[in-house]
């Protein structure tokens, strides 16, 4: 009964490039006609003393994949498994070497750098399944946000909070101000979960205010969609309604003590800068 082929990855960063590859490739083998396993990763390895403790303990029954970006210390441990007759193979040589000769300069070798976009990735990833889930006042984990945005209907909270997700990983709850003093209790118990210094107030001049949510209303008429907390469509955009709730929305957040941003006609690019801009100044 044949044993497993037994593969090892070395690594100077995470090796998380080198098992994909790695995947890619041996998912054309059936698993019915060759048994392989992966026996170790080993990662951060960056010195000649950890890579020859490594192989130390190997033979030529191992393949050894090795991700290394120094081109010296990649050349070693090929000179090094080849004198050991390991099978290796070097899955970043060959293609910095045709890279560079194609763009006509070195790269940086540095190791890493692909895992730390890769945390990008995934931390923007997250940060936009979060910001989804916790829009318009929904989500169950609101303490967990980065930002808190809070604001009458159509003060631009949803598109505000998905710039930030998208663009800056930053995970965004935005929650509806409704001009009721017993909502705004409930909403107030809801906030003593959240950093205060997270929670910004979203404010829009009456006027424009109301253009917006006259649009909005059209549409809804239309398409016969409810809108919560209005049973009057036609309160919903009378500006001295909106008026009302501008003054109590203001008040309110005064109360708080939380930052106002205006963001009457502003493109969502500035209001989101203004609003990171206040949260890098207070760290």
């Amino acid at each position: 009964m044949s044993h497993p082929k037994k593969i090892v990855i070395i690594s100077d960063g995470t090796g998380k490039t080198a098992k994909r590859l790695m995947d890619a490739v041996l998912s054309q083998y059936s698993q019915n006609e060759v048994d392989f396993t992966l026996e170790n990763t080993y990662q951060q390895v960056r010195d000649k003393k950890s890579f020859d403790a490594i192989i130390g303990n190997l033979n030529d029954e191992y393949l050894v994949i090795f991700s290394i970006i120094s081109e010296e210390f990649g050349q070693y441990c090929q000179d090094q498994l080849t004198r050991q007759s390991i099978l290796h193979l070097n899955i970043l040589g060959p293609m910095l070497e045709t890279m560079s000769k194609f763009l006509g300069v070195h790269p940086d070798y540095k190791p890493g750098i692909l895992q730390i976009i890769d945390d990008r990735y995934y931390k923007k990833v997250d940060a936009i399944g979060y910001t989804v889930e916790h829009d318009d006042g929904r989500g169950p984990l609101i303490e967990e946000a980065d930002i808190v945005l809070l604001g009458l209907s159509r003060t631009c909270k949803t598109p505000i909070s998905m710039y930030l997700a998208c663009n800056y990983g930053m995970k965004v709850a935005n929650v509806p101000v409704v001009a009721d003093p017993t909502l705004v209790q409930n909403l107030m118990g809801r906030l003593t979960r959240v950093k205060q210094s997270s929670i910004f107030g979203l404010m829009m001049q009456p006027d424009a205010l109301a253009q917006a949510r006259e649009e909005r209303a059209f549409f809804l008429a239309r398409t016969a969609a409810p809108l919560p907390f209005i049973d009057d469509l036609h309160r919903y955009y009378d500006l001295q309604e909106i008026r009302s709730e501008h003054r109590f929305c203001r008040e309110f957040f005064e109360r708080s003590g939380w930052p106002t941003i205006d963001v009457t006609r502003r493109a969502i690019e500035e209001i989101s800068l203004e609003i990171l801009d206040i949260i890098n100044a207070r760290t």
